[in-house]
């Protein structure tokens, strides 16, 4: 949800006295299962950030790792000493790390996104992302926000401090957690060692989904979190009243959970930031409503919505589009396109493998494209795709991605220079490669 940007503001406090019984009582069933994981103890590799263990974005969630009964491993060329780790931890060198990621019962864990390729192309059996929030130029970086995407569709589990982020991992359809919250009190136990060690709400929640990953359980702690933070603003929107960014983040959370509630709340959301004089609040506000309906099955008031909110000539000529599909009775295309341009991939993914088909296929290979999911989206090329000098140029930079992701790096490199030559973009993924080359030699303390 590309509107989530510029209109997520978290900065609001209220207590966990508001908290309803909505969700406490699935609550209640899942910490009880916190202390005793039910599979062997774990190897957890840590690929950290740059600057030591100081630097290390969520220690309080590597603390929850040694309760799982396994060991700690922290990769870096530099000494325990030099990353001033605690004595638990141990440090162990690149090399050192592919080889523990080939045992079993062994979990990679990456703080930062540039590990991407390096963790990648070991094909941990479980990987876990831990996305930083980003420092000095990082964000301004298109490498950053490819790394995060490309490493998000390798992670069997995404923990990040962001909301903004948190809900984008949900409309995509990613397990995750988001690892913040405004109460600090504890809201659970977990016996650890003989002691009661209190955690935070947002611990108790990725502590029983790191069990799940672990154990190949089902995820069941998206909709409890979900549940629990869009009790949270209905609760802060009874405080305030009416109000543009409240009550666009209540919808969003009610429409993830399917709630019929989210229509009322996105359209309070539309009239305050029409009152507070948002000139793009049309489409930044408004056109989520045409993913409310379009969710719900009201498939032609979500295309007269989005018809509404079309900004350009290009939008404009894409609903008229989906016009004529719905007239041909291509329901649930219109359906699943429509959620796609809201960002709803997952629920998007969910309407097109139900449909099937050679124009499902085509739909699911742009949103695995768009996604960067790079396997997923080369799995789906058949021969008969490649049939131009685009087409062409296009399945060798994928495949080409793909290659670097495995490890494959002369092969990755060769293809994209065979696609130079038509193209001199794909030299920037050349560029790329040596950019996070050097940057892994930085996250291992290597060079400054």
């Amino acid at each position: 949800m590309e509107q989530l940007d510029s209109i997520i503001n978290t900065d609001s406090k209220t207590s966990s006295d508001d908290c309803t019984d909505e969700w406490e009582d699935e609550w209640e069933k899942v910490t009880p299962e916190l202390s005793m994981p039910a599979y062997p103890p774990v190897q957890f590799v840590l690929f950290p950030r740059k600057g030591g263990w100081s630097s290390f974005p969520y220690p309080e969630i590597a603390a929850l790792f040694a309760a799982q009964q396994g060991t700690i491993y922290y990769v870096s060329s530099r000494t325990a000493e030099e990353e001033e780790l605690p004595t638990a931890i141990q440090v162990i060198t690149l090399q050192e790390a592919e080889a523990r990621l080939q045992e079993p019962n062994t979990a990679a864990v990456v703080a930062h996104p540039y590990w991407l390729i390096a963790v990648a192309s070991l094909h941990p059996q479980v990987c876990i992302a831990l996305l930083p929030e980003p420092v000095g130029d990082e964000s301004s970086s298109p490498l950053w926000e490819n790394s995060i995407s490309r490493l998000v569709g390798i992670a069997d589990l995404v923990g990040t401090s962001s909301e903004t982020r948190y809900m984008k991992l949900l409309f995509q359809g990613s397990r995750a957690v988001w690892l913040g919250g405004e109460d600090s009190s504890p809201a659970g136990y977990i016996h650890h060692h003989g002691a009661r060690v209190p955690l935070r709400d947002y611990e108790l929640f990725f502590m029983h989904a790191l069990q799940e990953v672990l154990a190949g359980k089902p995820d069941h702690i998206t909709t409890l979190q979900s549940r629990m933070r869009a009790d949270y603003y209905r609760q802060l929107r009874t405080k305030t009243g009416p109000h543009e960014t409240i009550s666009f983040l209540l919808s969003a959370y009610e429409y993830l959970l399917e709630d019929s509630r989210a229509t009322t709340s996105l359209k309070e959301s539309f009239i305050q930031a029409v009152i507070n004089g948002r000139q793009d609040c049309v489409v930044s506000h408004y056109r989520f409503l045409s993913s409310i309906y379009a969710r719900s099955g009201q498939i032609e008031e979500a295309l007269q919505v989005f018809g509404i909110s079309a900004s350009n000539e290009q939008e404009r000529h894409h609903y008229e589009q989906l016009c004529r599909w719905l007239e041909a009775g291509e329901t649930s295309l219109v359906q699943a396109e429509l959620l796609r341009i809201n960002d709803d991939y997952g629920t998007a993914l969910r309407i097109l493998d139900e449909l099937g088909g050679e124009t499902a296929r085509h739909w699911k290979f742009r949103i695995y494209q768009e996604t960067e999911c790079v396997e997923s989206a080369l799995a789906l090329i058949h021969a008969i795709d490649i049939q131009d000098e685009t087409s062409l140029r296009q399945y060798r930079q994928l495949s080409g991605t793909a290659l670097a992701l495995r490890g494959e790096r002369h092969g990755a490199v060769r293809l994209f220079l065979e696609t130079a030559l038509e193209n001199e973009d794909a030299l920037s993924r050349i560029i790329e490669l040596e950019l996070l080359d050097h940057a892994v030699q930085q996250l291992l303390g290597e060079v400054p």
